[in-house]
C-alpha cells in the first residue's frame, strides 16, 4: 500500500469512501467484520456465496443464518466493501443459477479496511518495538540505487532497491511514530508510581538511548546519500517507468515512482527540515526525559497538589464496589465533598444575610475564603471580627412588618366592605392577593373558609348564572356561584374594644 504524505491544510481524497468504515458502527458490526475477514482471506481475496459464508462461520463457532449473511453482504455492497462475482457457472436449474449468481468478494479498498480494523482491534496498549534495524537496510539500499543509476544497472535491480528502500522506511517510520505516541500518552498521566514508573524509567533510559544511537549513526549517512541522488531523481523515475507494466492514469504506483516520493523522503531525513524525522525524534526524547524528571520529583515530594492519589483512589474504588447503594452515595459524597446545595451564610455584614435555604439564584454573590474553597476548612482565620450593631436592621424589619400588617388590614376591610363579590365589583391588588389565598382554603363540605387573623369569612353561595370580580390585572368569572365576605364576630368585638 502506497504511503502518501498529506498536507493537513489541503482537503484531498474522496470523502465518500468513509462509508467503508460504516459497518463497524452498526448493531451487526461483529457479523460484518467476520464476513469481511472471510472474504479478505489469509493470502488472496476469496469468492464465496451467502450459503458458504454461513456454513463456514457456523462451523467456526459463530452461528448465523444464510438469510442474515445475504442481508449483510447486500449492505456491505452498498458501502463499497464487497462486490458481486462476475464469473459464470454451469447450472441445471433456476434455483442453482440464482444461488451461483449471488456470490461476493471483497473489494480492493474493502479488503484493505478489513485488515486495518483487525490490526487496530487486536493491538495492545503497550509500547510497540521500533524496527531500528531497518535504518541500516535503508542506507544499504540507497547505496545500491546510487550504484545502479550511475552505472549500467538493470531496471529490475533498480526497482528492487527502490521498493525495498521505501518499504523499509515506511515500516521504520510507522513503528517510531507509534512508540512516540505511546510515550506521549503514558507521560501525560499523573498516577504513575511504583513498578509502572520503574518500567517506564527503564524504557526511557535504555531503549530510547539505543534508538537515539541508531538514529545518530544512520540518519546522516542516509541524508548524504539522498543528497547525492537528488540530481538523479528524474532519471530514476524514467528508468523505473520502463520497468513499470501498469500505465493507466488511475494506477496506484508503488512508492519511489514519482518525484514527490523522493522529495518527501529527502526532507524526512534532512537535518534542519521542518518535517525532519530525526529532529522530531530527538525533541520527543528530550520532552520525555524532562517529564520523567517531573514525575520523579512528584513521587519524592509528599506534599503539594502534584501528589499522586492513585493508591487512595484504588482503595476507594474497592470499597465502593462492595458497598450498598446508600453507603456508596454517602461514601462518595464524603470523599469528594459532593454535598447538597446550600448557602454558605457569608457576605456583606452591612446587609441582611439570606437564610441557609435561600436559593443561589436569588442570593447575592459572596467571596468564599481560600481555606474553605480549596480545603473545606470552616475555622476562622485572622483576628476576630467586631460585633455588628443590628439595631438599625431590627428597626427596619419591625417597620416593614408593621407596614405589611397595615396593608393586610386594609385589604381585609376592603373585602368586608364589598360583601357580595359580584356585579363587577372592583378590588385592589392587596385585596386580590388576600382573596386568592383564601380561595384555596375553602371547605368543600361547608363551602366556607374563615380567616381569624384578618377577621372575615369567605362563603361560596350557589346562584344561577355567573358572577364577575374585576382585578387590576384582569377579571375573575365564577360559573354557578358567587363569593360573599362577612366579618366574624370576634374581629368585630376586637375592633369595638380598640
Amino acid at each position: 500500500m502506497a504511503d502518501i504524505s498529506i498536507d493537513a491544510s489541503v482537503d484531498v481524497g474522496d470523502h465518500s469512501r468513509l462509508s467503508l468504515w460504516a459497518h463497524t458502527q452498526t448493531d451487526q458490526a461483529e457479523q460484518h467484520r467476520r464476513i469481511m475477514r472471510l472474504l479478505s482471506g489469509e493470502v488472496l481475496s476469496r469468492e464465496m456465496s451467502a450459503a458458504e459464508i454461513a456454513t463456514e462461520l457456523t462451523a467456526g463457532g459463530f452461528p448465523i443464518k444464510e438469510e442474515e449473511v445475504e442481508a449483510r453482504c447486500a449492505q456491505l455492497r452498498v458501502w463499497g466493501n464487497v462486490i458481486p462475482s462476475v464469473r459464470s457457472y454451469r447450472v441445471a436449474t433456476v434455483a442453482e443459477w440464482r444461488k451461483a449468481k449471488a456470490r461476493y468478494q471483497a473489494s480492493k479498498l474493502g479488503a484493505r479496511v478489513a485488515v486495518q480494523i483487525d490490526g487496530i482491534v487486536t493491538a495492545t496498549d503497550g509500547a510497540k518495538e521500533v524496527a531500528r534495524e531497518l535504518m541500516g537496510v535503508i542506507a544499504e539500499q540507497l547505496d545500491r540505487v546510487l550504484a545502479e543509476i550511475t552505472g549500467p544497472g538493470a531496471p529490475d535491480a533498480l526497482a528492487s532497491a527502490v521498493t525495498t528502500t521505501f518499504n523499509a522506511h515506511r515500516e521504520f517510520r510507522d513503528s517510531l511514530r507509534d512508540f512516540n505516541n505511546y510515550l506521549s500518552g503514558i507521560l501525560s498521566r499523573y498516577d504513575i508510581v511504583g513498578d509502572e514508573y520503574l518500567a517506564l524509567k527503564a524504557t526511557l533510559m535504555r531503549y530510547v538511548d539505543m534508538l537515539g544511537t541508531d538514529v545518530r549513526q544512520h540518519a546522516p549517512r542516509i541524508a548524504n546519500l539522498l543528497t547525492q541522488l537528488e540530481p538523479h531523481f528524474l532519471e530514476i523515475i524514467a528508468t523505473l517507468a520502463t520497468w513499470q507494466t501498469l500505465t493507466a492514469d488511475d494506477t496506484e504506483l508503488a512508492q519511489g515512482r514519482t518525484e514527490a516520493d523522493w522529495v518527501w523522503l529527502a526532507e524526512w531525513y534532512a537535518e534542519g527540515g521542518v518535517t525532519s524525522g530525526p529532529a522530531a525524534f530527538r525533541t520527543a526524547t528530550e520532552l520525555a526525559l524532562g517529564q520523567l524528571l517531573v514525575n520523579a520529583k512528584r513521587i519524592l515530594n509528599d506534599a503539594g497538589s502534584g501528589l499522586s492519589r492513585r493508591d487512595d483512589l484504588l482503595r476507594l474504588a474497592k470499597v465502593l464496589s462492595t458497598a450498598s447503594d446508600q453507603e456508596g452515595h454517602r461514601l462518595f459524597a464524603n470523599a469528594f465533598g459532593v454535598y447538597s446545595w446550600r448557602h454558605l451564610l457569608l457576605g456583606d455584614d452591612e446587609n441582611i444575610q439570606p437564610s441557609s435555604n435561600t436559593s443561589w439564584w436569588n442570593a447575592p454573590n459572596v467571596d468564599v475564603p481560600v481555606t474553605l474553597r480549596e480545603r473545606g476548612d470552616r475555622s476562622a482565620r485572622g483576628r476576630t471580627a467586631a460585633v455588628r450593631d443590628a439595631t438599625m436592621e431590627t428597626e427596619l424589619a419591625y417597620r416593614a412588618a408593621l407596614a405589611k400588617m397595615e396593608e393586610r388590614k386594609l385589604a381585609a376591610q376592603e373585602l368586608i366592605t364589598a360583601g357580595a363579590l359580584d356585579n363587577g365589583v372592583r378590588l385592589s391588588v392587596g385585596a386580590q392577593e388576600l382573596l386568592q389565598g383564601q380561595l384555596t382554603l375553602i371547605d368543600q363540605d361547608t363551602n366556607t373558609a374563615e380567616n381569624p387573623e384578618s377577621g372575615f369569612r369567605l362563603t361560596r353561595e350557589p346562584i344561577s348564572g355567573t358572577s364577575t370580580i374585576l382585578f387590576e390585572e384582569g377579571k375573575f368569572t365564577a360559573y354557578g356561584y358567587r363569593l360573599v365576605i362577612t366579618q366574624v364576630e370576634g374581629a368585630a368585638r376586637e375592633e369595638v374594644a380598640g
